[in-house]
């Protein structure tokens, strides 16, 4: 099961990482959308080992406001780090 969580996350396309924000009430531009889906991807081991969280903490606040840091935090240890804990 682990594996096709991580897959789907891994193939996750921008327009239904945008359902996702529009779910969680995040807005962003398309750039930083895209910025914050490769960080997810590409960093999933970080996702799921709550030591690495500041690191992706600290490149989601340079990226966005400080509220929106926090709402895409929400987003990540709610629907992403559940999915890579199955």
């Amino acid at each position: 099961m682990l594996n096709k969580n991580n897959e789907y996350i891994s193939t996750l396309q921008l327009n239904d990482f945008q359902l996702l924000l529009d779910e969680f009430g995040i807005e962003l531009d398309q750039y930083t959308q895209q910025q914050i889906l490769n960080m997810i991807k590409n960093n999933q081991y970080a996702l799921a080992h709550e030591q690495y969280h500041f690191i992706l903490e600290n490149y989601i606040k340079k990226l966005t406001s400080e509220i929106t840091c926090q709402k895409i935090l929400f987003l990540l240890n709610h629907y992403f780090k559940p999915l890579l804990n199955v």
